[in-house]
């Protein structure tokens, strides 16, 4: 379903325009990593062994869940960062709205694949990881995609500037 979004957020760009389909690429891409990580790490947080098999509100200690709650939620409060970037100073052109975006693409993808080489295979048959016959790298690689996608689309959309724009912000519509 989300690659169904992925293609017609690509195939809409003439419509909606290519910074539009661009920037919701990026929040689409945004949202699947955000509720593949940061959203479950909170869940797990608050969820105990009955709600959840990997829930852990009663297997740490306090200190160690306020840490595990802390982290869910800023990485959810940096994902609505993100997309703030990305539907606002990256729709209009701005050049540092690539670059903060770009690089969070960049910290995320290598982030993702360290843990699943080592850590937590989510269903690739990594060898030497467990979680072989798990779920997880679908949406992951879905929203991997469609920011990388958005990425290019908005780069690609800057290049394209009519002649005596240069720096000037590009609004469309």
């Amino acid at each position: 379903m989300a690659l169904a979004a992925v293609v017609g957020l690509v195939t809409a760009a003439r419509r909606i325009g290519r910074e539009r389909s661009a920037a919701w690429l990026i929040v689409l891409g945004v949202l699947l990593v955000t509720l593949e990580e940061p959203a479950i790490t909170f869940w797990l947080a608050v969820s105990g062994r009955r709600g959840d098999q990997d829930g852990m509100a009663e297997s740490v200690t306090p200190m160690a869940r306020a840490h595990v709650l802390d982290a869910g939620v800023y990485g959810v409060a940096a994902a609505v960062f993100l997309g703030w970037v990305a539907l606002t100073a990256f729709r209009r052109g701005e050049s540092w709205a690539g670059r903060v975006l770009g690089w969070g693409l960049v910290v995320v993808a290598v982030t993702e694949a360290a843990t699943t080489l080592a850590v937590y295979s989510r269903g690739l048959p990594v060898p030497g990881t467990p979680g072989g016959a798990a779920f997880g790298w679908q949406p992951l690689a879905v929203g991997l995609l469609a920011w990388a996608v958005g990425l290019w689309r908005g780069r690609s959309a800057r290049s394209r500037r009519p002649a005596g724009t240069v720096g000037a912000p590009y609004r469309s519509r």
